[in-house]
């Protein structure tokens, strides 16, 4: 059952606090609607960013400039517009999902019914996982939901084989941020270890790479206490050394060795 003060936050919109799909308008400041496509924006590059035929790096293309497509450049400005308002409905879908994750938006999808809205959907980590993307994976793990929203904007190609991404960081209001500080905090408190968010390519990313058949994670009774957190390193320090899965890398099963008197057995 939500607390009061989320209640209060909630009240009169239509945003239900027991669903994880929110709808229209999030709180009372918030005057913009963002709409949840329930996946349909995703369909048409969904091969692009799951598909196994092809690396990560020949499905996913960063880098390109956004003002070379008019659809992705006057997204990008409405983002930045109603950012304050975005901001809030990020922070709403972490509340709801308990996991970090990111807003994603297809520059080329309008929702159904003749408005010409983009519609948000929110991944999380682990579903980001699966498209083997280095820098999707970090931009989720390495964030502070309480304070900022990744936004990651998709153009997909014709054929849907590959997609063209940009990312965007908005700021989570602070008002908003004082006003769900009880329901923010149990949030947090319930996330794993930074540490334990393991990122998954296709290739070897780097010489600062930890093989996950190479790592050893400490039992959970030596694990330190949430409180003693602060003494770790900071994100920028162990960037490179959090785990890393390998896909084609993975060492098969070893073969059986025969004993040395066996080579000499005779069958009668």
């Amino acid at each position: 059952m939500p607390s009061k003060t989320l209640a209060h936050a909630y009240n009169g919109t239509t945003t239900s606090l027991n669903t994880g799909i929110p709808r229209n308008k999030i709180n009372e400041y918030t005057n913009v609607q963002f709409h949840d496509s329930k996946g349909a924006a995703l369909i048409p590059f969904q091969q692009a960013l799951f598909g196994r035929a092809r690396k990560a790096k020949d499905r996913i293309h960063w880098m390109f400039p956004p003002d070379k497509d008019e659809r992705v450049e006057q997204l990008l400005t409405w983002i930045q517009t109603v950012s304050y308002s975005l901001g809030t409905y990020g922070l709403h879908r972490f509340l709801q999902s308990r996991e970090r994750g990111a807003l994603i938006t297809n520059a080329d999808y309008r929702i159904p019914g003749g408005k010409n809205e983009p519609a948000f959907d929110w991944l999380t980590f682990d579903q980001l996982q699966e498209t083997r993307d280095k820098t999707m994976q970090e931009s989720a793990a390495f964030y502070d939901p309480s304070s900022q929203v990744i936004v990651f904007v998709f153009l997909p190609s014709k054929s849907g084989n590959s997609v063209a991404i940009w990312r965007r960081k908005i700021n989570v209001p602070n008002n908003m941020r004082l006003m769900l500080q009880a329901e923010v905090s149990l949030a947090l408190a319930a996330l794993r270890y930074e540490e334990d968010y393991v990122v998954h390519v296709d290739e070897y990313p780097g010489t600062h790479a930890i093989s996950q058949t190479h790592l050893k994670h400490p039992s959970p009774e030596r694990r330190p206490s949430r409180l003693r957190r602060a003494s770790l390193p900071s994100r920028n320090e162990y960037r490179d050394a959090y785990p890393v899965i390998i896909e084609e890398t993975r060492p098969g099963k070893p073969k059986k060795k025969r004993k040395w008197w066996q080579f000499f057995r005779v069958d009668w």
